[in-house]
């Protein structure tokens, strides 16, 4: 979508208005699910709300969050991850080799690696709107699915630890 130049003139200066009208209040995570699969890659599905000055920024391209989070998690995992599914509320990504599997004996153990969500506060901190904001990283809930159905629920976390689940072979 191409945006005249009458148009763009008259979101920045609405977009000015709202910043100096309206308390601002960062995007806040609702939850987070992590969907594993047998091959050990991972679903990554991020829940947050926005308020009307975020959708703005996300309208006016001033800022893209699905893209920061995408580079937030390749550096987070160093694995290549592709963007599924975007909507106004809801960020889902692909990741590859997620979790590590190893097989000894019949057994294979899967094992996630940490994830922190203070990566969503430094992508934050690059835009020049960032002093504007104050951001609620903490996930309401926070899930991970095993392939084979197993939970594990974390609840008001910052950070998602080490797991690891035993599967049948």
């Amino acid at each position: 979508m191409k945006i005249s130049g009458k148009k763009l003139t008259f979101s920045i200066i609405l977009f000015i208005f709202m910043i100096c009208i309206i308390p601002v209040q960062a995007f806040s995570s609702d939850r987070l699910a992590v969907d594993l699969l047998d091959n050990g890659d991972a679903y990554i599905t991020f829940d947050y709300s926005l308020n009307m000055l975020e959708k703005a920024a996300v309208y006016l391209k001033i800022a893209d969050p699905n893209n920061e989070l995408k580079k937030a998690l390749e550096e987070m995992f160093h694995h290549p991850v592709t963007v599924d599914k975007v909507t106004n509320s809801m960020s889902r990504f692909r990741v590859e080799a997620f979790s590590s599997i190893t097989g000894t004996n019949g057994t294979v153990v899967m094992k996630t690696p940490e994830i922190s969500f203070t990566m969503a506060e430094e992508a934050l901190k690059k835009y020049w709107f960032a002093p504007l904001v104050q951001a609620d990283y903490t996930a309401d809930i926070a899930i991970i699915t095993y392939p084979d159905g197993y939970v594990e629920e974390f609840y008001d976390t910052d950070k998602i630890p080490v797991t690891s689940r035993t599967l049948d072979s």
